[in-house]
């Protein structure tokens, strides 16, 4: 639910009268009696009057979410080893990163929407918490900004510039998802059916000298286009090329990045694939590269989906792309879709709608890494609408990870988390 704010204002004879309204002011005081002063007050409501017109049709909206949730994992850093070191550096012996973890986290976000009467708007998303209760003052101090932009309309071109989403590959979760940059689009919208854009972002502003106009930096350069084609089908292309100015040798992270992601009906079949690649960095021996198809029918109130695909050469998919717990982005992820190293992977997602109220959702999936092992996931999630805008969410996963060698360390990821979602 999203609400409208503006001001609600009261006129007499003495003056003007404000009603309570978004400062919660109350009302302004009146003038005393006397017939200058009636002149003086008429004529200032008339002035009010011819100002609020003009405004009459700006808006403000108000959205956002919240959530509190409970995790339990177990062997979320597959068996893995550190060393530990005392005061002079040396190492004393080796421990488990993270052999179990039980705790709690939270995190509120608001997001305003502020439009002129002439259709120019800025959106900013506020994000609270968003942290791990530890009794300390994280939850009070953990204020960030994940949106601040502007948007101006001019005519079929518009133009967004401040901390602004990097919605290139939206089809699907492939890349980019749910990523913010700070920078500028500019969106032409070519028609109906299909949109050009352009896109500049600045990852890392250095001085050299104080000089922040003739510096180092690192930059990002695009350009992106959205097609609709008859019968549902969409596509999306974006490429970019990172302009590193700051690193030298293997650090230098310059080079291009990006791909190509479709969504569409194939008679009953949902389809949906990816095909992207990264090229940057200098330490980079190969253009990492990688891709997958799905394909998904509906049964009534059942959904079963076919996915499979694969990453090469160090090629890392978006943490919210994925299953559960190989990838997903849920809250009992324990690893990004080729992560591990060289990926390929096949999954059958299967979706319940039991009732209006409660859905579910299981997963059975297989993934071979091609130096670390192999690994199948069983998981599932129930989701429970409690009531308008608030869900209950239970999410529970294992993954049966298998090493290459004996040598290699060897643990099964195995977590759980309930959650309370609200949304408004």
């Amino acid at each position: 639910m999203k609400c409208r704010i503006s001001p609600s204002w009261v006129f007499s004879i003495y003056g003007v009268e404000k009603t309570a309204g978004p400062d919660n002011r109350g009302v302004i005081n009146k003038p005393r009696r006397g017939k200058m002063k009636k002149v003086i007050a008429a004529a200032a409501g008339l002035m009010l009057v011819g100002t609020m017109v003009g405004s009459a049709a700006a808006a403000v909206s108000f959205g956002g979410d919240g959530r509190a949730r409970y995790y339990y994992q177990t062997n979320y850093d597959f068996g893995a080893m550190e060393d530990v070191t005392n005061a002079n550096g040396n190492v004393t012996g080796t421990q488990r990163e993270n052999e179990k973890e039980n705790k709690w986290h939270s995190r509120v976000r608001i997001q305003a929407r502020a439009e002129a009467a002439g259709g120019a708007y800025a959106v900013g998303r506020a994000d609270y918490g968003n942290s791990t209760w530890d009794g300390g003052n994280s939850n009070s101090t953990n204020v960030g900004a994940s949106k601040a932009y502007i948007g101006v309309p001019i005519g079929p071109v518009t133009i967004e510039a401040g901390r602004v989403p990097m919605d290139l590959l939206v089809a699907t979760k492939f890349l980019f998802q749910d990523v913010t940059v700070d920078g500028a689009k500019v969106m032409f919208n070519v028609s109906d059916t299909a949109e050009l854009g352009l896109l500049y972002t600045v990852d890392y502003e250095a001085t050299q000298n104080g000089d922040l106009q003739n510096d180092n930096d690192v930059v990002n350069y695009g350009a992106y286009a959205q097609m609709g084609f008859a019968g549902g089908m969409s596509l999306r292309i974006a490429g970019l090329y990172e302009d590193d100015q700051v690193g030298v040798g293997a650090d230098d992270g310059s080079g291009w990045f990006g791909g190509i992601e479709f969504t569409g009906p194939a008679g009953s079949i949902a389809l949906s694939g990816a095909l992207a690649g990264d090229d940057r960095g200098e330490e980079r021996a190969d253009t990492g590269y990688g891709g997958f198809i799905q394909g998904g029918m509906d049964f009534g109130g059942t959904g079963v989906a076919l996915n499979v695909g694969f990453t090469a050469d160090g090629f890392v998919t978006d943490g919210d792309f994925g299953f559960i717990m190989i990838g997903g982005g849920y809250s009992i992820t324990p690893t990004s879709v080729g992560a591990l190293g060289d990926t390929w992977w096949i999954g059958v997602p299967v979706t319940f709608a039991v009732s209006e109220m409660l859905s579910l959702k299981a997963v059975l999936a297989y993934a071979d890494f091609d130096t670390g092992g192999d690994a199948f996931e069983i998981s599932g999630s129930a989701k429970y609408l409690i009531s308008d805008g608030l869900n209950f969410q239970w999410d529970i996963g294992y993954l049966g990870y298998s090493a290459d060698t004996d040598t290699d360390e060897e643990e099964s990821p195995f977590g759980t988390a309930i959650t309370f979602n609200v949304s408004f």
